[in-house]
């Protein structure tokens, strides 16, 4: 998922040149993989650190594969 450089609300940039005024995303809930849809996540949500709207972010999976661990021959 892509995020956005600016805040819908506000307008201001997230993220950009040292010594701009800029805002960032605040995390206010993690991902949950407890969906009834499988190729799907639950909602999460994000708030502007300049207006403090909240914004829901919705996260598809596009891919889920194993990782196996293997050991290295020295």
């Amino acid at each position: 998922m892509k995020l956005p450089e600016k805040c819908p609300a506000c307008g201001i940039h997230y993220n950009v040149v040292v010594g701009v005024h800029m805002a960032y995303l605040i995390i206010r809930t993690e991902p949950d993989f407890d969906s009834d849809d499988k190729s799907r996540i639950e909602d999460q949500i994000f708030e502007c650190s300049n207006c403090h709207q909240l914004f829901r972010a919705r996260w598809k999976l596009v891919s889920f594969r194993q990782l196996v661990e293997k050991e290295i021959e020295r």
